[in-house]
């Protein structure tokens, strides 16, 4: 989805819409019975336009209508169920109203406020959607706008603590490096993680078949051994995890006509990742095979890393005339350290929902989270030549899982080297630390890193195996369990994956 700028952008959106069915035979469809294609079509029209509500009653009757036995027909239904679902959360992403917000503002930031501050001045980017004529915000707005006033972040005595200890921890890894010189992995750390779902009888179909893809560990040099502990019940495995490729997932499905009771499901895996630590010396960096298929697939634009002619502009503006990999990428960073602001982002609203990708936007609002700093990392460098992806599934720098990714440049003789400019501007937030320490800090997360991650996917954008039907929840990444359901309705408001978020926990033991 994308937002509406003002009412003649919607009228215009609709007006083309209905141009382009008419162009394909507005008439003829209703003649053959497919008026259902038309509505859903008129339908995307709104949605993007932002007139949420009138797309909604023209996706339900659009739903009616449809004929599922076609192929042209089952290809609308999924386009219709997935535009429901994207209004729904929308809504859910944008809850506030101006009024709203702004008592929001005074009650976290009672200074700021009575200083001018208000909801139209903290929300940048997409952090304001016009929805049926109306401005909502989301409910980022508020921790974001401490993310890019530092006064609001460094008066904040527990987060400031926080971050100080956060920078203390990554350098007492920093301090140590390997014994042997040619080691580059070292100290491993092993998990234990537990994936449960439990979903009342009551909030399923009768029938039906539900659908769940669990993300799990792959297998990399920084990441073994990958165990599967246990799967529960064994009875609902379709296809065991793929932990040897580019991304894993174990896939169950649930006869819901078979059903009794709750959903319950179980899966407990076991993995050992370890820290990384390049010492690269720029004169050994060797060059790049500019033929082999690796190189082209990292070099180019892609999904969610796109490359931009804007974004290529200021790739070749950062690094000027190095021509030197290691030395042109690690002025990316230091850009992106001193010019981007973290910022939690409405991944939701991004492509494939609307053509806006992760690592344009983060370009043109200079603001981002982990996933989308890593998208716009990689995409730097790729307009530069350099072969970078964007990596990620969880960290777990307080014992816990919660979702997070980063970037990788590849350098030859050297690899595949880590990058996290997200976590590398962590020592913004406090005031506890000395300006060499926050160095230090920053300077450890090119081409160095910590142990507390798990790694699900080697690249956004990696497509669930098998398949997902129509659009996932993050199409980007999977870090949470995703489901989905044919026999769910989704023009009552309900959605299979947020049933399953729910419901469910991902847990260390």
């Amino acid at each position: 989805m994308c937002f509406r700028r003002n009412r003649k952008t919607a009228d215009l959106a609709t007006m083309l819409a209905v141009i382009a069915m008419l162009a394909f035979g507005f008439s003829e469809a209703f003649a053959q019975g497919q008026g259902g294609m038309v509505l859903v079509s008129r339908a995307e029209a709104l949605r993007v336009a932002g007139e949420l509500s009138a797309a909604e009653e023209l996706y339900r009757q659009g739903l009616a209508e449809l004929d599922p036995s076609t192929q042209e027909g089952a290809r609308y239904l999924r386009i219709c169920r997935d535009g429901l679902e994207s209004i729904q959360y929308a809504r859910i992403s944008f809850p506030y109203d101006e009024d709203t917000m702004n008592a929001a503002l005074a009650k976290a930031y009672p200074a700021w406020v009575a200083a001018g501050g208000n909801a139209r001045k903290a929300a940048k980017g997409l952090e304001s959607l016009q929805i049926d004529g109306k401005t909502m915000y989301s409910d980022t707005v508020i921790p974001n706008l401490q993310f890019r006033t530092m006064a609001l972040m460094h008066g904040d005595q527990e987060k400031n603590k926080t971050y100080a200890a956060l920078v203390d921890k990554i350098l007492d890894i920093a301090k140590v490096w390997p014994k042997e010189s040619w080691r580059i992995y070292d100290n491993p750390v092993t998990y234990i993680g537990k994936h449960a779902v439990d979903i009342p009888r009551s909030e399923l179909p009768a029938a039906g078949t539900f659908k769940m893809w669990f993300p799990l560990p792959i297998t990399l040099g920084y990441q073994q051994p990958v165990e599967i502990l246990s799967v529960e019940p064994a009875r609902y495995l379709v296809l065991p995890p793929s932990s040897s490729g580019a991304i894993s997932t174990l896939y169950m499905e649930v006869p819901l006509e078979k059903l009794e009771g709750p959903l319950r499901a179980e899966v407990r895996f076991k993995f050992t990742h370890y820290e990384q630590h390049f010492k690269i010396d720029p004169a050994l960096v060797g060059r790049y095979n500019t033929l082999s298929p690796e190189y082209i697939a990292y070099t180019g634009s892609s999904g969610n890393v796109a490359v931009t002619p804007e974004i290529k502009a200021t790739a070749e503006r950062i690094v000027g005339g190095e021509k030197n990999p290691y030395l042109a990428a690690r002025k990316i960073y230091d850009y992106m350290i001193d010019t981007i602001d973290y910022s939690f982002m409405p991944h939701l609203l991004l492509y494939p929902r609307s053509d806006l990708r992760e690592s344009a936007y983060v370009h043109e609002y200079k603001l981002g989270d982990c996933g989308a700093q890593g998208a716009y990392f990689a995409a730097l460098c790729r307009a530069v030549g350099i072969p970078a992806r964007v990596p990620g599934g969880w960290q777990l720098f307080n014992g816990k899982f919660s979702p997070h990714f980063w970037a990788e440049f590849f350098v030859p003789n050297y690899g595949w080297l880590p990058v996290d400019p997200s976590v590398g501007q962590a020592s913004l937030y406090t005031t506890m630390v000395d300006p060499e320490v926050r160095r230090a800090y920053t300077d450890f997360f090119f081409g160095r890193q910590d142990a507390f991650r798990c790694v699900v996917q080697s690249n956004v954008d990696e497509e669930f195996i098998p398949k997902f039907p129509g659009t996932s929840f993050l199409p980007m990444a999977i870090q949470n369990i995703d489901a989905s359901c044919d026999a769910i309705d989704p023009s009552k408001g309900d959605s299979p994956t947020l049933i399953v978020l729910n419901y469910s926990e991902l847990t260390v033991e």
